[in-house]
């Protein structure tokens, strides 16, 4: 669903684009109608402090509607109409007022005002205390380097809707996540996290005003920049003047500014997740957050590891009940759906991908990847590899009794996932078991996982490789049907998944209540890779079981945000022409439910490939 509403944005961004550069008004250049000399305080906007406390200082926009309020204070960016400041400390502080007009972005000449008391209100409280030591005092904060018993690292990629509400933590653990919108928790190795980011840190002070230094290290040298800072507790935002928060050095470019907008995901004594957005039209891909993970410099100067890691816990007798599928007649395939994620050290999964389409399009699973197999043989600890390009590797295999696969001839090789993933063993060619799955007295899959190491050279996590075990028989193979609503405003309803394990007519309901509808659209994941000419017939339409007349030949047939995925786009905004005039007509109460019928087609030929 993540990359879903990649694409909706970016299709309402390139429409939006597209119409302004056909319009009219764009035919000429104008010169803006605005000049820096009109935007002066007392005529284009005012700054009036508080009757009854002068720490509140209120900045109002005084021009025309038709202009959008372009603010930069010491808080921070803003573009609302009226904005209020709290100042905690006595000082003078500048504000610059602009405005976008039909010409650009136009800024007059800053102006000025000053603070003259300190109140202690405004940075007095639990998140105060814990960000910097509380008013008078000041606390520095270092790169989570994997190594601190908190994250695996100093970066984690969050889904774009994720807020400090979503944050979850292991069980007496303080691997923090937003829960069920995880997309990756890499190494700091994976993402070119350098030395110089680890080495960089920033001390926050409320020693006289809300201060922020920063050393940032480059090519081994420092440079410390100082600046203000401002805390909303309310909704648990951050903001920085004249100085960026630490962060990876690889993101510079792919974010409008490492200063404002970033939410505090997680803030204890001890440990501060601080995240922004990846901006689309700045990297080339979709919005994504980019978290930045921190420990208290003092708690990591006094750190004592645990003297025993997690390890995976592997039933009683599990060599016998993995023993009993690896025989000649059965092979370990890569999962199609779920080929691979990173795993906890103690075999736990961290992002647990559903899908194909759930992982972020930087690591998604190649085509094809279920022909990687491997078959195991108990009888004579032989094992045999085949990959997708036809390669083999034979060999012998051991497995020791903590669960280490060790293979006499490696495992070779090779790409399965964006431009760097790759199935292969670790440098003494093992793989550990770190989890199975039972139906029955079978087992049916298991997950191996390769060791990852962190920049000290000690493991930190899995890269767990998932197979599934397919017999040489032909098995009935289930496909996933679900059907998704989003509003104006961009909010997601989906309902249930439903199987779709043979051609013939269905039903998919979707519960909830929304008013102003904007796109309804029904998948059927993974069906066009076994049956690329399946059709997906819309056979009814109703609307809190009011039904809606449609032409099934008028709605769209394609593929979903992965290739294999048959897609109807019942409601398409983008749609030329448009099917439905009307979208009102799904605002809906209590559901929505679609009748659709599934004809795989396997005997149909394109009219090209006909002889």
């Amino acid at each position: 669903m993540k990359n879903i509403r990649k694409k909706i944005y970016t299709s309402l961004l390139t429409t939006s684009v597209l119409l302004s550069a056909c319009s009219p008004d764009s035919l000429d250049l104008k010169s803006p109608d605005v000049t820096t000399d009109d935007l002066v305080e007392g005529i284009a906007f005012s700054i009036t402090p508080d009757s009854s406390n002068p720490n509140i200082v209120y900045l109002e926009s005084k021009m025309d509607s038709r202009y959008t309020p372009l603010w930069e204070h010491p808080q921070g960016r803003s573009q609302e109409k009226k904005v209020t400041l709290k100042m905690a400390f006595n000082g003078t502080y500048s504000v610059r007022f602009g405005v976008e007009s039909r010409g650009g972005v136009v800024y007059g000449v800053p102006a000025t005002f000053d603070v003259n008391d300190f109140c202690a209100d405004f940075v007095t409280g639990e998140m105060w205390d814990m960000l910097a030591g509380g008013a008078g005092n000041n606390k520095t904060w270092i790169p989570d380097d994997g190594t601190y018993g908190m994250k695996q690292g100093f970066y984690s990629c969050f889904d774009p809707s994720a807020t400090y509400v979503d944050m979850i933590a292991d069980e007496g653990k303080n691997n923090w996540f937003p829960k069920d919108k995880t997309w990756w928790e890499p190494s700091n190795a994976d993402v070119g996290i350098t030395q110089d980011d680890l080495d960089s840190y920033m001390t926050f002070s409320l020693e006289g005003k809300a201060g922020l230094t920063v050393h940032r290290m480059k090519d081994g040298q420092e440079t410390v920049s100082n600046g203000l800072f401002s805390m909303n507790t309310d909704d648990h935002t951050l903001s920085a003047v004249d100085v960026d928060f630490v962060h990876g050095a690889w993101a510079d470019g792919t974010a409008v500014d490492f200063r404002t907008g970033f939410q505090i995901l997680v803030l204890t004594e001890n440990q501060m997740m601080i995240a922004n957005y990846r901006d689309e039209a700045l990297a080339g891909e979709g919005r994504c957050i980019y978290c930045w993970n921190f420990v208290s410099k003092d708690y990591a100067d006094n750190y004592v590891p645990a003297e025993e890691e997690p390890t995976p816990v592997l039933p009683d007798g599990w060599q016998d009940e993995v023993s009993q599928i690896i025989t000649s007649t059965l092979n370990w395939q890569l999962s199609p759906e779920t080929p691979y994620d990173w795993c906890n050290l103690d075999g736990s999964r961290k992002n647990n991908y559903a899908a194909v389409s759930d992982y972020p399009a930087s690591i998604r699973p190649i085509d094809g990847i279920s022909a990687l197999s491997l078959t195991m043989r108990s009888a004579t600890n032989e094992y045999s590899l085949t990959l997708p390009d036809g390669t083999d590797v034979d060999g012998s295999f051991d497995v020791s009794g903590d669960g280490f696969y060790t293979f006499s001839n490696g495992l070779s090789s090779y790409l399965i996932g964006g431009d760097w993933i790759r199935f292969n063993a670790s440098s003494d060619n093992s793989l550990r078991l770190l989890s199975y799955e039972k139906k029955g007295n079978a087992v049916t899959d298991i997950w191996l996982g390769l060791p990852v190491l962190n920049n000290q050279g000690k493991v930190y996590q899995y890269l767990g490789y998932h197979f599934v075990a397919k017999s040489d028989m032909p098995t009935e193979v289930t496909y996933t049907a679900n059907l998704n609503y989003f509003n104006t405003g961009w909010s997601f309803i989906n309902s249930n998944d439903i199987s779709i394990t043979k051609a013939g007519n269905y039903t998919v309901r979707l519960d909830g209540a929304d008013s102003d509808p904007y796109g309804i659209y029904l998948d059927v994941m993974d069906i066009l890779e076994a049956h690329p000419y399946a059709d997906i017939k819309l056979t009814g339409i109703r609307v809190d079981g009011n039904a809606i007349s449609f032409d099934d030949e008028a709605i769209s047939r394609g593929a979903g945000d992965a290739p294999t995925t048959a897609r109807r786009y019942i409601l398409d905004p983008w749609a030329d022409p448009i099917v439905f005039d009307d979208p009102s007509i799904f605002a809906f109460g209590s559901n929505i439910e679609v009748d659709f019928n599934v004809d795989f087609r396997d005997d149909y030929v394109p009219e090209e490939e006909e002889e």
